[in-house]
């Protein structure tokens, strides 16, 4: 049997805003990561964390909490993956190619890849730089063929540029530009490629000349010296030991490896650029390159507590991370989890020590008045779904659980009971909702509404979906494990990340953060024997092995 790749081959989407409720809930007796960290740090099963903050001139606070594998090692010299934070050295380089009138940001596929390379749909080709490092091409999240091939422990080591060239030959897009923002590792790895064409150069040898060098960043790198080696600790998926991950083709998009004290440096440049030797770069980094200001070259921007926050989160197979810069209050902050179970972003809301509404509302809301704002809304790097379950709306955003929401005193505004959060729709002059605002953290995210009804959705009781629970093998040694958690089913194929599938239809869930879905099927008794993932026109059957 053909050994196939999990929906879960990610590295994990920038969002921070919707943080699931049993990461939020800590309440550190001072407001700090390092206090946050003392109280998460608990819950990792395996591995550390290690924090990073530093305000105005005073010397960082680096702090490591939870299982050092590394004891003799200072907590800012340990080196971790940092998954999606890897695009921001991408949009630095892309920064520095235009600063050099190497290429522009309206330069197409079509334009630098030349006659060669041959397309299956003409909007490929038009595709810009400018697209690629917001993602706003229009391309799939993963390439279809990524999984030819594929370690599901490693899923992008063996994806090189032929793979790559031939994925170009066939990639067809669904509707015509200006495409939403939807998150893409396929696209942000094919700007790595570019980029390393227009300097013919690897794009990793650039990361280092380009960046790491000028920088001061001695530990920020794809490829390890025997003494960075002793330093790299190792990850880890909940309670099991996973692998680390490497790239080829799509290096771009996730393949560095660095220090707590590297990436406040890092984020001390973004601070304050006119100090550094990348000066113009690193301001086209900034400069905001969608309609609604919220994303420049890979690096996306918030407004938090009234105040313009740059950042970006990252995951891959064992590790967690997040860099986030304040320039008002020349404040940057650093998180490193060389475990999957912990998302960084979850510090950042547990530094905050803010807690959820309790209530449950003062205002009764007719059926007609929640089905007014079921729908779907469309925010960087994902979406909202709103759906109506009985008498109450129930949201979530891509990747995450669904969670009921409730009413506020205020017309059309709901609150979270299960996170510190609030929503608010938005009307038109003829009444009709349009927008929804998520308040969160000190922040505000618009998400503009969709088109088109949200996709059906079975709400299921814990107990109701315990029958599900168990090991299903794919192959020997791979494994999907599903286990309910929040009466959400979550699924994980063995190296990878658990991720929570939806149900659809009876027996069919299926997963938002790819084109993939998992059948479950039954004996003539009614018991659940198997399920087949759907994922690219193919089938591939696990064979349940647990009563």
């Amino acid at each position: 049997m053909n050994r196939c790749r999990s929906p879960g081959h990610r590295i994990a989407v920038t969002l921070l805003s919707m943080i699931v409720a049993t990461a939020a809930a800590a309440d550190p007796s001072s407001h700090s990561l390092r206090a946050a960290a003392d109280t998460l740090a608990s819950r990792l099963p395996l591995g550390q964390i290690v924090t990073a903050e530093q305000s105005g001139d005073a010397p960082p606070l680096i702090y490591a909490a939870g299982e050092s594998e590394s004891p003799d090692v200072p907590p800012a010299d340990r080196i971790f993956e940092i998954g999606s934070i890897t695009k921001v050295f991408t949009g630095l380089l892309l920064a520095q190619a235009v600063v050099e009138k190497r290429v522009t940001l309206d330069a197409t596929l079509g334009d630098l890849l030349g006659p060669d390379q041959k397309f299956g749909d003409p909007r490929v080709a038009a595709i810009s730089l400018r697209q690629l490092a917001t993602h706003t091409s229009g391309l799939p999240r993963l390439p279809a063929n990524l999984e030819r091939g594929a370690d599901p422990t490693n899923p992008y080591a063996h994806y090189d540029w032929d793979l790559l060239a031939r994925e170009l030959k066939t990639t067809k897009l669904t509707g015509n530009p200006p495409f939403p923002p939807a998150y893409s590792n396929f696209g942000f790895g094919l700007l790595g490629e570019i980029i390393a064409r227009v300097f013919q150069k690897s794009w990793a040898d650039l990361v280092r000349e380009k960046i790491s060098e000028p920088l001061g960043l001695a530990d920020t790198t794809v490829r390890l010296d025997a003494d960075q080696r002793v330093r790299f600790v190792p990850p880890h998926d909940g309670d099991r030991p996973a692998h680390e991950w490497t790239f080829d083709a799509l290096a771009g998009a996730g393949a560095l490896r660095s220090t707590a004290a590297d990436l406040v440096r890092f984020g001390w440049a973004l601070r304050d650029p006119e100090a550094t030797p990348l000066r113009e770069a690193i301001t086209l980094l900034l400069t905001p390159q969608t309609p609604d200001g919220t994303f420049g070259l890979g690096i996306e921007t918030l407004k938090i507590d009234g105040r313009t926050v740059f950042q970006h989160a990252g995951g891959t197979g064992g590790y967690r991370s997040v860099l986030r810069v304040i320039p008002e209050t020349n404040e940057v902050q650093v998180v490193l989890i060389n475990n999957t179970t912990i998302e960084a972003g979850a510090m950042i809301v547990a530094a905050r020590g803010e807690k959820p509404r309790s209530d449950e509302g003062r205002r009764t809301v007719t059926v007609d008045q929640l089905d007014a704002c079921v729908g779907v809304y469309a925010v960087e790097g994902g979406r909202f779904t709103i759906v109506r379950d009985g008498n109450r709306l129930m949201a979530q955003l891509t990747g995450q659980v669904f969670l009921p929401l409730f009413p506020h005193e205020t017309p059309d505004r709901f609150f979270y009971r299960a996170v510190p959060a609030e929503i608010q729709f938005h009307r038109s002059n003829d009444g009709d909702i349009t927008s929804l605002t998520l308040f969160q953290n000190g922040a505000e995210v618009v998400a503009r509404r969709e088109t088109g009804a949200p996709p059906p959705v079975i709400f299921r009781t814990a107990d109701e979906l315990a029958p599900f629970a168990g090991i299903y093998e794919l192959a020997p040694g791979v494994m999907f494990t599903v286990k309910v958690t929040a009466a959400t089913l979550h699924v994980q194929l063995t190296g990878q990340s658990s991720l929570p599938v939806f149900e659809r239809r009876p027996d069919r869930f299926e997963y938002d953060v790819l084109d993939a879905a998992l059948v479950f099927e039954r004996d003539t008794a009614g018991k659940i024997t198997a399920l087949v993932l759907h994922q690219h026109g193919l089938q591939h059957r696990a064979v349940r092995k647990n009563p």
